[in-house]
C-alpha cells in the first residue's frame, strides 16, 4: 500500500509541476501559486517550506521562459538587466526576511498579494 501512496503522490506532483511549468509559461507567472497548494496537499509541509520550494521552481520557470521569451521579443541583455539586478537584490532581502517572519503571518501576506493582484488584473483588462 505505501508504494501505491508513494507513487500516487509521485503522479499528482509532476501534474502538478507540470500544469505549474505550462501556466508559468503561458502568462509568465502563476506557476508558484499551483505548486505551493500542491505541495501543501500531497506533504503537508508548512507555508514557508512550501513557499521555498515553489520559488526553486519559479526560478527554473523564469531561466526558461527567458530563453523563450528573448528570442521572441526586442530585449536587450541591458533591459534584462535592469530588472534582473534589483529583483535580485530584493529576493535576496526577501529570503532573509523569511527566517523571521511567522508562518502565519506569511501566509497572510501570500494571501492578500494573490487577492490583490487578481483584482488589479481584472480592474486594468
Amino acid at each position: 500500500m505505501e508504494k501505491a501512496t508513494a507513487r500516487h503522490e509521485k503522479l499528482l506532483l509532476a501534474f502538478g509541476a507540470i500544469g505549474a511549468g505550462f501556466l508559468n509559461g503561458l502568462l509568465g507567472a502563476g506557476g508558484g501559486i499551483i505548486l505551493y497548494f500542491v505541495l501543501g496537499a500531497l506533504y503537508g509541509r508548512g507555508a514557508k517550506e512550501n513557499l521555498v520550494l515553489s520559488t526553486t521552481a519559479v526560478m527554473f520557470f523564469c531561466l526558461i521562459s527567458l530563453f523563450f521569451y528573448k528570442g521572441n521579443a526586442a530585449l536587450t541583455v541591458g533591459d534584462i538587466l535592469r530588472v534582473g539586478i534589483p529583483a535580485a537584490a530584493g529576493g535576496l532581502i526577501g529570503a532573509l526576511l523569511l527566517r523571521r517572519i511567522p508562518a502565519h503571518a506569511m501566509k497572510k501576506i501570500f494571501s492578500a498579494l494573490i487577492v490583490v493582484s487578481g483584482i488589479l488584473m481584472l480592474v486594468r483588462a
